[in-house]
């Protein structure tokens, strides 16, 4: 997937093995991607979480110090450490109670809570593609400089896409988990995260194997949310 191809880890070698303009610029770009990710990003989604809790009764987050965008209070080191090698990242968990939510039932908080991640992750990516096309809109000339700064854009957005549809997954500490194990009987849920480690290990694999069902599933999913942005943004130009 191309997003992996843009990891700091492979333009690095990249560079190594041919330096040259073209790659010495596209590890920079790659690098400045990963820090809008640690630094704006992950802060902005998890702040999403906790304040959905909040406006369902839970204040737990803000009790925490946890409702700020602030990256240093949400850095995650491995999470952001994964970023440099794969599309994938996180920031600590936001800690919640579901059993504070006093507007919706136990359960309807959890899915809720879960799904304001990857859809500010959505959200976030619609923003970055309206700013690239206005960059396109109102440039004289489509410059070296207007391109980079394209490619920028553009691999964020992938990355925010990405990482919201790879989180919707059925897999344990994934939104998509939550949600799943929300509605799930205890002694079913309790018997799958028996098996949690074995899940882990077959998703990474399934996930850094180019041509995997898992790979292809996410490669169409992607595209087609991003091709969705790219019509609800046509009222540009």
């Amino acid at each position: 997937m191309e997003v992996f191809e843009y990891r700091p880890i492979f333009r690095l070698l990249s560079l190594l093995m041919n330096p040259n303009e073209a790659n010495t610029v596209m590890f920079i770009i790659s690098c400045f991607t990963v820090a809008v990710m640690i630094f704006v990003v992950f802060p902005i989604r998890e702040s999403a979480q906790g304040y959905m809790a909040k406006f369902l009764g839970d204040d737990t987050a803000e009790r925490y110090g946890r409702l700020t965008l602030n990256p240093l209070v949400h850095i995650d080191r491995m999470g952001a450490l994964m970023m440099l090698i794969a599309p994938i990242g996180w920031g600590k968990p936001i800690p919640v109670n579901p059993a504070k939510c006093r507007k919706v039932k136990g359960n309807t908080a959890v899915v809720l809570i879960a799904l304001s991640g990857p859809l500010a992750n959505i959200v976030l990516a619609y923003l970055f593609m309206v700013t690239a096309k206005i960059i396109l809109l109102v440039a004289n000339e489509y410059t070296q400089s207007i391109y980079y700064c394209i490619v920028a854009v553009k691999i964020i957005i992938q990355l925010n896409i990405f990482i919201a549809v790879l989180n919707l997954l059925p897999i344990p500490q994934f939104a998509g988990g939550k949600i799943l194990f929300a509605y799930l009987k205890p002694r079913t849920a309790f018997k799958i995260m028996q098996y949690q480690q074995i899940i882990t290990l077959a998703f990474i694999f399934l996930l850094f194997w180019r041509n995997s069902p898992l790979s292809i599933l996410l490669e169409f999913l992607c595209f087609n949310v991003i091709k969705l942005l790219d019509l609800l943004s046509k009222f540009i130009g």
